[in-house]
């Protein structure tokens, strides 16, 4: 195998894991809720999620790579925070304002009323900030850090397999959360909406607290 297509799998695969984590998750299934929990609108969403996750992971790796700069651990206990902070708000607006998202402006009498283009900005942009808080984690994994020859196109394969492994799993995520939604009555998914919010909310504390304790 060539070293091009092993640094894009590895790549991939870690991306894959990367997308499928528990704070990842519990965004893009808030985000869901936001929008109205329809089938359609939370695929949509997990995907402008994972569009705004990897543009900010690879466009601030690749500049980091590129002047030679590394980041402390003080940052990225700052950045979890942050991004703890966004997942609290998130489930804070879904819990309180539920599908308040889904329609940004009243419609004209005959026009239909599809979700409103907000959820998807917001979802792009929360997909980015919490992006921020795996950086370092990136730049640390990335083999041009680890095997030298940081401009090497073997190792630079690695971003771009890295950004479609997020991708494919925080669009099958988005998927399989859909499907589920979709085979529930409107009691049930109102509870689970709920459900959805406080424990991402609980997952934002957590990762608040953990952080400034650990720190």
């Amino acid at each position: 195998m060539s070293p091009i297509l092993l640094a894009f799998l590895v790549g991939l695969s870690q991306g894959l894991l990367h997308a499928v984590g528990p704070d990842h998750c519990a965004a893009m299934a808030t985000l869901g809720t936001l929008g109205g929990g329809r089938k359609r609108a939370a695929i949509s969403t997990a995907l402008r999620f994972a569009l705004g996750h990897a543009a900010m992971l690879g466009g601030i790796a690749t500049l980091c790579l590129l002047a030679g700069v590394g980041l402390s651990e003080t940052f990225e206990r700052w950045a979890e925070v942050f991004g703890g902070t966004v997942l609290l708000g998130l489930a804070v607006a879904a819990f309180l304002f539920p599908n308040s998202l889904a329609h940004g402006h009243p419609h004209l009498p005959g026009h239909a009323k599809e979700p409103h283009q907000h959820v998807h900005t917001v979802s792009t942009a929360a997909g980015a900030f919490m992006a921020v808080s795996g950086v370092r984690s990136l730049l640390l994994a990335l083999p041009p850090l680890l095997v030298g020859g940081s401009m090497s196109l073997a190792a630079w394969t690695y971003l771009p397999g890295f950004a479609l492994g997020i991708l494919i799993g925080m669009g099958v995520v988005g998927m399989l959360f859909a499907e589920g939604l979709s085979r529930l009555n409107a009691r049930l998914t109102a509870w689970v909406h709920r459900a959805v919010a406080l424990g991402s909310g609980a997952l934002g504390l957590y990762w608040i607290g953990s952080r400034l304790v650990g720190g």
